[in-house]
This record gives C-alpha cells, sequence and structure tokens, in this order.
C-alpha cells in the first residue's frame, strides 16, 4: 500500500511486492529460527543447573519436590514417599524436576521447523496483496488486491476465534481493523514522500 500511495509505475508494485515478501519471510523466519534456538538454549541450561543442584544437594532437592506435590494438593507422607521414589532415579528425577519445579515438559520447539513454518506463513500472507499485480494495472487491481487482502485479514482473524473462544465475527472484525489501519498508514507514508499527497 504504501507503493501504491506513492503512485509508481505497475512493474514497480510486483518488485517492491516480491523483494518484500522474500525479505520479510527471511527476516521472520531468522527470527522464528533464533526465538526457538534461545527458548532450547534456556531450558538446557536450566535443566542442567538442576541436575546439578540434584547432585550436589539431593535431600534438599527431594524435600523440595515433596513440597510441590503438597501444594498440589497430595497429604504430606504421600509426597514425601513420591518424592523420594522419583529422586532414586536420576533420570526420572530431572525430568519430574524440570516438570514441577521449571514447568518444562516435553520436546522444544525445533528452532528449523519454527524457521520454515515461520517464513512460509509470512512469504504467504505478503503473496495475497501482490497477485492481482500479476494480472494486470489500473484501479481495478488496486481495488481487487485491497479487497482480498482486507478479506484475508478478516478470515484469519475469524480463524483464532477456534482457539480464543471468542465470536467469529468479533475476532474477523478485530483483524479487519488492524489490517485496514496498517493499510492506510501505509498508503499514507507513500503518498507523503512522493509528493503525491
Amino acid at each position: 500500500m504504501g507503493v501504491v500511495g506513492g503512485e509508481v509505475p505497475p512493474n514497480l508494485v510486483l518488485l517492491t511486492g516480491f523483494s518484500g515478501l522474500v525479505a520479510d519471510a527471511l527476516s521472520m523466519g531468522g527470527s522464528g529460527f533464533l526465538a526457538a534456538k534461545s527458548e532450547r538454549e534456556v531450558w538446557d541450561h536450566e535443566i542442567e543447573m538442576e541436575r546439578q543442584e540434584i547432585e550436589l544437594m539431593p535431600e534438599a532437592e527431594t524435600e523440595e519436590l515433596a513440597l510441590l506435590y503438597q501444594a498440589k494438593g497430595m497429604p504430606a507422607e504421600a509426597a514425601r514417599r513420591a518424592a523420594a521414589q522419583v529422586m532414586s532415579d536420576p533420570e526420572i528425577a530431572i525430568q519430574e524436576q524440570a516438570r514441577e519445579e521449571l514447568g518444562i515438559s516435553g520436546e522444544a520447539v525445533s528452532p528449523m521447523r519454527e524457521a520454515v513454518t515461520t517464513g512460509i506463513s509470512t512469504a504467504v500472507g505478503a503473496f495475497i496483496p501482490v497477485v492481482p499485480f500479476m494480472f494486470g494495472t489500473g484501479p481495478a487491481v488496486l481495488w481487487t488486491a485491497f479487497g482480498i487482502s482486507m478479506a484475508a485479514h478478516f478470515i484469519v482473524g475469524a480463524a483464532r476465534s477456534v482457539f480464543t473462544g471468542r465470536g467469529v465475527f468479533r475476532s474477523g472484525f478485530d483483524m479487519f481493523v488492524v489490517g485496514l489501519g496498517v493499510a492506510a498508514v501505509a498508503f499514507v507514508v507513500g503518498a507523503l514522500i512522493t509528493g503525491h499527497l
């Protein structure tokens, strides 16, 4: 929308659209990779610290685990027995302490999978408004691109309701308004920079 607001030739709209698509996809994919990698490194560090604590002070860690079980409603004696049983196997002890004390359960997200998923999702989203410009020029193409982009915003927002429990229309409308606002700002910025506004 920023490029359209600048009233540049149609071939530049395609050039900037595809350039932005590639740049955004790589940038978001890279960010997803680094975020997942950092999360995995933090988990590994915390688990290693917990492993050292179990080796150095097994009694204190057993008591700590028993207190965590009691906090969940287990009677004191049963909690102590369960904690002692868990702590008798170092690997199980690590897993249980990581889950109960650190809140770490399951496998960390794969950095490469996160990068690919985020990058592809970003590329698909960026491709939507560019498609009409591949088949023509003029106001009709501009309004078609704008229409399908806003429709895509609404559909993605409505799909969020599956996870948030909010109403389909309200979730879709929220995303639509955000997309509309971003498009309007980008259009005005493009028009201002090129002196068309």
